[in-house]
């Protein structure tokens, strides 16, 4: 169940009033688009309460955080700043010390706030369901309300479900409400910003009749969907639609030219740019937001990702990959470490690199090499982490903050020995032996 959708069930549970309806009978209101929210409230712009977390969603139309304190302290503050801006509260508003919730409205705009505890902290939601009046959404006749509160309305009819069902999405279509997935009993349908969601379930509580509950969310960015769509997936928290296709690859990145173009968007290149696998076109409209459209093959034909970022989001993550960079090159450039050691003056075959070091010794000479290296090693501060020590073969590790320094040896006694040092975080500085 998405978020939104339990916040729905909570706060319906709260609003105590059940009242009638006649659907279809007034003009709905149209839906509004993303810019026109905007206009009336913008939660990515929303105030935090003091001492808040960083937010983890900030979006058009929902907004999630965490703040020391009480629930009712996180509640109030949230109604104090919303009635402040000239939002009123509805009836059926609680709050106690393990669960606050309330529904606000203003301009047709509905919203709803809720706390809950979030380990030692109070999880703050507050979610915009959009200006669509449920009561007048279209459904079939001769249905009659079980339930209806701000957020969510219930009606029941006699007829079966998968009759009702049909009927539903036929009036959704007539009324021009763009098909935007089927998850289960459910239906969901787009129009500018808002989503509309219709579930039509049997309800055995009612004598087995059949239950269509409507709910509605505000999206932050208007995302068409093509007819074809199959499996179509919205998810507002990261404002990305999924969905797979019969069409081609072309077909879908000419649908976008088309829809996302009607709305103010211009593709960046005239094609699809292809990457390993997949290929992908990118959008940008006046604000500099971004639509990336990425498709790939799939079972059915196309399997498309279509991902909205706001000109800040996009600005953002363009800081950190220049930062990330950056650093990069300041730890390519910047000199390393010195770690100085000087080969034993009876070594031969002497090959040497930054960070690594091979010789060769008499036979049964590494053992005491190398354990007089550990010694002076641990005597400057350096930490053994490993130590394997026998007159044949050795291995030695220590470290020293971002260092690590390890020794090996081979002895087996009838060949020369062989040493190999080597170093990470840092570059060896050889010395040359001193004659005895």
């Amino acid at each position: 169940m998405r978020h939104w959708q339990t916040a729905v069930l909570v706060c319906g549970i709260c609003w105590l009033q059940v009242a009638s309806a006649k659907q279809g009978t007034a003009a709905e209101a149209r839906p509004a688009t993303a810019a026109e929210a905007a206009k009336v409230l913008d939660l990515a712009k929303f105030p935090r309460a003091p001492k808040s977390d960083p937010p983890s969603q900030a979006s058009l139309a929902r907004l999630s955080y965490s703040v020391p304190g009480s629930l009712t302290d996180a509640y109030a503050f949230q109604k104090k700043t919303l009635t402040g801006m000239g939002w009123k509260e509805l009836p059926g508003a609680y709050s106690s010390e393990q669960y606050a919730s309330g529904t606000f409205a203003k301009q047709g705009f509905t919203l709803s706030v809720s706390a809950l505890p979030d380990g030692d902290k109070v999880g703050v939601s507050v979610i915009n369901h959009g200006n669509v009046e449920l009561a007048k959404v279209p459904v079939p006749s001769g249905m009659k309300s079980l339930y209806a509160g701000p957020v969510s309305l219930m009606l029941v009819t006699a007829a079966a479900q998968d009759v009702t069902k049909s009927a539903c999405r036929k009036l959704m279509e007539q009324a021009q409400w763009e098909a935007y997935g089927t998850p289960g009993d459910s239906m969901f349908f787009r129009k500018n910003a808002v989503l509309l969601q219709v579930n039509v379930s049997a309800a055995p509580a009612q004598d087995n009749q059949t239950v269509v509950t409507l709910s509605s969310e505000l999206m932050s960015v208007e995302l068409p969907c093509p007819k074809e769509a199959r499996d179509a997936q919205y998810s507002e928290s990261t404002t990305a639609l999924s969905f797979d296709t019969p069409q081609s690859s072309e077909d879908v990145a000419a649908f976008y030219k088309k829809s996302l173009g009607a709305l103010g968007w211009k593709p960046t290149t005239d094609n699809l740019i292809q990457v390993d696998f997949r290929s992908s076109m990118i959008f940008r409209n006046s604000a500099k937001d971004l639509i990336d459209v990425t498709v790939q093959k799939s079972d059915l034909g196309t399997r498309a990702l279509v991902t909205h970022q706001t000109a800040a989001r996009v600005a953002e993550e363009e800081a950190r990959a220049k930062a990330a960079i950056a650093k990069r090159e300041a730890e390519k450039n910047a000199p390393k470490t010195k770690v100085a050691i000087a080969t034993p003056v009876e070594a031969t075959n002497v090959e040497s690199k930054a960070n690594h070091l091979e010789f060769q010794l008499k036979s049964g000479k590494a053992k005491g090499v190398v354990t007089a290296w550990q010694k002076q090693f641990i005597k400057d501060g350096w930490k053994e982490q490993v130590a394997v020590v026998e007159n044949e073969a050795g291995s030695i590790s220590l470290t020293r903050g971002d260092l690590t320094l390890s020794f090996t040896y081979v002895d087996p006694g009838f060949i020369p020995a062989e040493v190999t040092v080597s170093v990470i975080g840092g570059d060896l500085d050889v010395l040359k032996p001193k004659s005895p």
